[in-house]
């Protein structure tokens, strides 16, 4: 991987060439709420209508090759990356409204992003990257079978109460279940 790395940094920012591996810096832009019939190029096309990209992935599915309805970009120009949050973020595409922000990784990140990108139903998310939380959300972990699997819930559960407490005292694992015919907060 890191070889990989190693090759991209050198290809990103070639004009003309636009790397498939988006580092994390304060430039890095996270578009979500993408219709998810859009293809990469017509995606590349909306955003280079700001200017001309330096990395850019769509992110998809690994099963199905689909894509998830979110992208990273980093312009070769900086000055476009405010450019773009202020064009794009709210735009209306199809029945969805365009969330586009700072990526969360650098120290001079200026959006109000909360360092998850898309707001699930049901949770509250701090207003503010400066403020503390004892919440972790964790997200695209299992499947909907995995839910309905008493014994596999049961395992789940434990793994993840092991795995976070390496990093401290988890006081609560809460993963929501479904229920017949109900809309569950936080599931999803």
């Amino acid at each position: 991987k890191q070889w990989y790395q190693r090759r991209v940094a050198i290809t990103a920012g070639i004009p003309g060439i636009i790397s498939t591996f988006v580092e994390e810096t304060p430039h890095k832009l996270f578009i979500g709420s993408l219709p998810q019939h859009l293809n990469e190029d017509q995606v590349k096309e909306l955003l280079t209508s700001f200017g001309q990209l330096k990395s850019f992935t769509l992110v998809k599915d690994s099963g199905t090759g689909e894509s998830k309805g979110y992208a990273f970009c980093e312009y070769m120009d900086h000055k476009n990356t405010d450019q773009a949050i202020e064009g794009l973020n709210g735009m209306a595409l199809g029945e969805k409204k365009l969330i586009v922000n700072r990526a969360g990784a650098g120290k001079n990140n200026n959006s109000n992003a909360t360092g998850l990108p898309i707001p699930i139903s049901g949770m509250d998310i701090v207003s503010s990257l400066n403020e503390a939380t004892e919440v972790l959300c964790l997200m695209n972990m299992i499947t909907l079978d995995d839910l309905l699997d008493d014994d596999e819930y049961r395992d789940i559960v434990d793994d993840v109460r092991e795995e976070c407490g390496k990093h401290g005292k988890v006081r609560n694992v809460v993963i929501p279940r479904p229920i017949d015919g109900q809309a569950v907060p936080g599931q999803g």
